[in-house]
């Protein structure tokens, strides 16, 4: 079965990440990895910040690439922010999502 053909730079970096399950935002393509040994080399796993996600968990790559989350917590920085900074601020607690 043949791939798709995938430009990095066009159809990868800086795309939104979404959880197939929940549709929730997950963050952003930072960079991709490659699999150089491959005769064709193929990416085998997305960057974002910190977080590595293996292809296998790609779902689908339009505007936004879909993903299967699994265990990774790809909102680690987003939840700390909140915890830390947000939540000290005087009535963010009274704040609508």
């Amino acid at each position: 079965m043949a791939g798709r053909v995938l430009h990095a730079q066009l159809h990868l970096l800086d795309r939104q990440l979404v959880d197939q399950g929940s549709g929730r935002l997950l963050g952003k393509v930072d960079d991709v990895e490659l699999d150089l040994a491959a005769e064709v080399p193929v990416v085998s796993a997305l960057i974002s910040g910190r977080k590595r996600i293996p292809a296998v968990r790609i779902v689908a790559v339009e505007s936004a690439v879909t993903i299967v989350p699994g265990d990774l917590n790809l909102t680690e920085g987003e939840d700390w922010v909140e915890q830390h900074i947000i939540d000290k601020i005087p009535g963010a607690g009274d704040a609508t999502e």
